[in-house]
């Protein structure tokens, strides 16, 4: 009976066949690859600084104590997907002498010898690549795919700089997801997801490889850019989970400047990566938007400053640690109180009617006490965007949901009666066709306003429940927002008294370093870090009762 209760015990945790597959998402700069490092460490110099000793302080010392004891007996190394290196075998199968005439008719900042040491590269994938085909035991495909191919696309960069290599993949990226092919800008209906099908099979063919010799298969995909191949994985692997790492703007810049990358390299990335995107344009899908990748994570990694690496990334270690400890023991410890806080600041954001973003906020006491909770929405007696339709507004139908100045203005009328037509084919299947006025009015006098949202933000929300309520003083609490506020938001939390904001996604203005970091009573800011959503019930609930499950594992003894 003990060997069946073990054996089932191990089949619930899926001990016997171990698949763990991450996405990592963040800025250039932000360290993924650093977090990546960590991943395919082995356990023996993977340095952290998580407590030991055997005289706890608190019960997170105690949290900590059992993490590492669990990290120290079951660690076992990820390997390594790389989504430049699959944009690079991409641009081999499309053939080498192709690529080189491709990249020639590029204005990329190159001399010819550093153009031969990349095809060099290029051909040398090839050749690894006919021996993998040809079955031969010179190369497995964890060896081709985590390890040789890595490294030559790291000589490639070396051989073209970072400034180039980011101008060159950036652009082969985006003709993937246009058309299929990384040489090609002609689109074709269908192949934006043409990176993530490649990665896929590439799992696919280590996790083959990994059940014929009894293997686990954990692999970390560097790193995910586009929200539609996030949600790929995150629709296929229950085993997936995308984790986005994150630091100040500023110290991402310094890094990358430290690396060499000039001005004009790093403001193409900010273009590039972390422009809100709407899908109303072809290119939308093909781009890579960081920002809505951010709002797709399941667990939230902060690397802000470079003491980091003097603490030989100590603490960036830990972060990682304790999530692989809770993806194999769901409910090994319990949420720390920035998640609990945090996880009901984003339940919290799904009452939003906003059909732009959703944003959830909390505010605690100093102690994590909740005061009030917030969500971006229209004032109460007003209807949220969502539950609106274009077409009632046209008709004259429910009325009391729409201003007088949207039923009556004949300027902005005329252009929302125009623009409508477009949306008749699709009011057909069954969807509301609800609208944004801001947009719409802000597109109507041709300008770009934010003061014409119809909704209160979920940090302001917040606030005024207290006040209208009659809450308790929040002078000296905290604020946790699934964003960060905005210059508007920003100021009420400095007046309230607020000392400590978590974040997730910073905001693209100058409210932290114009308005929160002004005078003398400055909030500190911190960018968060823990599971929420999903991952925060699936790392934190346990499978079985953890009595229940010890004694399972020692046969079942009943305990007095």
């Amino acid at each position: 009976m003990s060997n069946y209760l073990k054996s089932a015990i191990a089949t619930i945790y899926g001990e016997e066949d171990d698949f763990i597959l991450l996405g990592l998402t963040g800025r250039t700069g932000s360290g993924c690859s650093t977090v990546a490092g960590i991943l395919q460490a082995e356990m023996s110099i993977t340095k952290n600084s998580l407590f030991f000793g055997d005289n706890p302080e608190n019960n997170e010392h105690r949290k900590q104590r059992i993490i590492r004891n669990h990290f120290e007996k079951t660690w076992e190394p990820f390997c390594l997907i790389q989504a430049s290196s699959v944009l690079t075998l991409l641009l081999v199968e499309s053939g080498v002498s192709e690529v080189m005439e491709f990249v020639k008719n590029l204005e990329l900042p190159n001399d010819e010898e550093s153009l031969n040491k990349f095809k060099e590269c290029l051909d040398s994938i090839n050749t690894k690549l006919t021996v993998l085909k040809n079955n031969s035991l010179q190369i497995t495909q964890e060896q081709f795919y985590t390890k040789e191919l890595p490294a030559e696309c790291e000589k490639i960069k070396l051989a073209l700089g970072n400034s180039t290599f980011v101008k060159l993949y950036q652009k082969i990226g985006t003709n993937v997801r246009i058309s299929g092919s990384p040489i090609s800008e002609s689109l074709i209906e269908g192949k934006f997801l043409t990176l993530a099908i490649k990665i896929n099979l590439i799992i696919k063919y280590l996790r083959k490889e990994n059940k014929k010799s009894n293997k686990k298969t954990l692999i970390v995909i560097d790193a995910i850019r586009n929200p539609l191949e996030a949600l790929f994985f995150q629709d296929r692997y229950a085993s997936f989970f995308l984790m986005a790492v994150s630091c100040d703007d500023s110290e991402r810049k310094r890094r990358l400047r430290k690396l060499k990358y000039t001005e004009d390299a790093i403001n193409l990335l900010d273009e590039q990566e972390y422009q809100g995107r709407d899908l109303d344009k072809t290119t939308s899908y093909s781009i890579q938007d960081i920002q809505a990748c951010l709002q797709r994570a399941d667990l939230y990694i902060s690397n802000p400053d470079e003491l980091n690496a003097v603490s030989e990334f100590k603490t960036l270690a830990n972060q990682v640690l304790r999530f692989v400890s809770l993806m194999k023991r769901p409910g090994l410890v319990t949420p720390t109180a920035y998640e609990r806080c945090m996880q009901i600041a984003y339940t919290a954001k799904l009452n939003s009617g906003c059909i732009s973003r959703q944003v959830g906020a909390v505010i605690t006491d100093s102690n994590f006490s909740i005061q009030a909770v917030g969500w971006n929405d229209t004032p109460h007696g007003q209807v949220p965007c969502n539950l609106r339709s274009r077409f009632d507004l046209i008709a004259g139908k429910d009325q009391a949901a729409y201003s007088n100045f949207e039923k009556n203005d004949d300027k902005y009328l005329s252009f929302f009666k125009e623009k409508t037509k477009k949306y008749i084919p699709i009011s057909q299947d069954g969807r509301n066709i609800s609208y944004c006025f801001k947009s719409e009015y802000n597109e109507s006098e041709k300008k770009d306003n934010q003061v014409h949202t119809r909704s209160l933000h979920a940090e302001e929300n917040a606030f005024l429940q207290i006040s209208k309520y009659g809450g308790r003083g929040i002078e000296g609490g905290r604020l946790f927002t699934t964003a960060s506020p905005c210059e508007l938001c920003a100021k009420k939390a400095y007046q309230l008294g607020i000392e400590q904001i978590y974040y997730i996604d910073p905001y693209p203005g100058i409210a932290m370093s114009h308005v929160l970091m002004g005078g003398t009573n400055n909030p500190e800011l911190t960018l968060f870090s823990g599971a929420i959503g999903r991952a925060f019930h699936r790392l934190y609930t346990p499978i079985v009762a953890y009595k229940d499950e010890l004694n399972a594992l020692v046969g079942g003894l009943k305990t007095i």
